[in-house]
């Protein structure tokens, strides 16, 4: 029985939420996939993968149970953490890695479509992870494995080649928003979990993926409560607000760090995403003052509060934040973080997480 049994066409017209229902457990594409429990098990892997990894024979395990897999990294927008996670994660499983990096040097420059160019991808390789400017490559390249005749055995299933998007256009970045999880709730380990937290979205929000991922995430967790915060032109779309509004999620819009910093229990920063606009090369514009964080707002947070930015940033953190010795900035550890995250992702894709948790 094929796993989708509609147009291209038609799949990309239905919502994202419609769109589950084929995409199951096949693929990695959306934030709105997960449930509490998904986040929680996730968290629980990518815990126990690190502690095996500290050992010269857990190493070696992990690195066996993925050894006769391919993977390719298809990331044709700038990236360095992402790509490099998955990369580590990858070799981490002993999986066999190649990328393509450039579309210069693939045959979309010579007017070949996306559908053919993943369908080609899939002759070679058991996963794809992606980062494409579209925001519905990932799902295109979704519907292309899903109706191939290539078949990979996962269990005793006979599953399309997974996918996984590395982000999506402007819209969605579902590792990211994993790996923001994993690192809010070893954060808050001894301050009862992400349950009842007060979080501060910070910077361009309107075209953020990672604060887009993670705000969908919210639903899973009780009594969270989003502070979002930017200048006019950077807030939040509707979108994510009606779905805040359906899910009975409160939330709140400032525009400036100082107005809520003293309250919340987590600062996420982001910089201005100005590679969508038309910026000349050294170009980019300093980040408005109300939402750079600095050094003395560290006195005004919280105890148990942590600063996190899914990075590259810019100019709105201080410098002198990165080396203040201060345990609640956790924005390296968070992206250290996102290679174990995705160790956890990939495990879970190929069903060999019960194997990690047994060991």
């Amino acid at each position: 029985m094929p796993v989708i049994d509609i147009l291209l066409s038609d799949f990309l017209k239905l919502s994202e939420v419609d769109k589950l229902s084929y995409i199951k457990d096949y693929a990695l594409l959306y934030a709105q996939q997960f449930s509490r429990k998904d986040l929680d098990d996730y968290c629980i892997l990518a815990d126990k993968c690190r502690a095996l990894f500290k050992s010269t024979e857990g190493a070696q395990k992990l690195a066996g149970l993925l050894s006769n897999r391919i993977a390719l990294n298809f990331f044709v927008q700038p990236s360095s953490r992402t790509f490099l996670s998955f990369s580590a994660a990858q070799a981490i499983l002993g999986m066999k890695r190649m990328s393509l990096r450039d579309l210069n040097i693939s045959s979309i420059s010579k007017g070949e479509s996306l559908e053919d160019s993943i369908r080609t991808f899939l002759s070679y390789v058991d996963l794809v992870v992606m980062r494409h400017f579209d925001n519905d490559a990932a799902a295109i390249a979704f519907w292309v494995a899903a109706k191939a005749a290539r078949r990979v055995s996962i269990g005793d299933e006979e599953r399309p080649i997974p996918i996984i998007s590395g982000g999506s256009g402007n819209l969605h970045h579902p590792t990211q928003a994993l790996l923001d999880i994993y690192t809010l709730g070893k954060s808050f380990n001894e301050s009862g979990g992400i349950d009842g937290k007060k979080i501060m979205l910070v910077g361009d929000l309107k075209r953020g993926r990672t604060v887009r991922s993670l705000s969908y995430l919210m639903k899973n967790y009780n009594n969270v409560e989003l502070i979002f915060a930017a200048p006019d032109q950077f807030q939040m779309k509707d979108d994510i607000i009606k779905f805040l509004d359906s899910h009975k999620i409160p939330y709140s819009k400032i525009d400036s760090i100082r107005d809520a910093i003293d309250s919340v229990d987590a600062i996420y920063m982001t910089r201005v995403q100005d590679e969508w606009d038309k910026v000349e090369k050294g170009g980019h514009p300093p980040t408005n003052d109300n939402v750079i964080f600095k050094k003395e707002y560290l006195k005004l947070m919280k105890p148990t509060a942590c600063l996190l930015h899914p990075l590259p940033k810019r100019d709105e953190i201080e410098i002198e934040v990165d080396y203040a010795d201060d345990p609640r900035v956790v924005y390296w550890r968070q992206e250290r973080n996102g290679m174990w995250m995705r160790v956890a992702i990939i495990a879970t894709i190929f069903q060999c997480d019960q194997k990690i948790l047994d060991s």
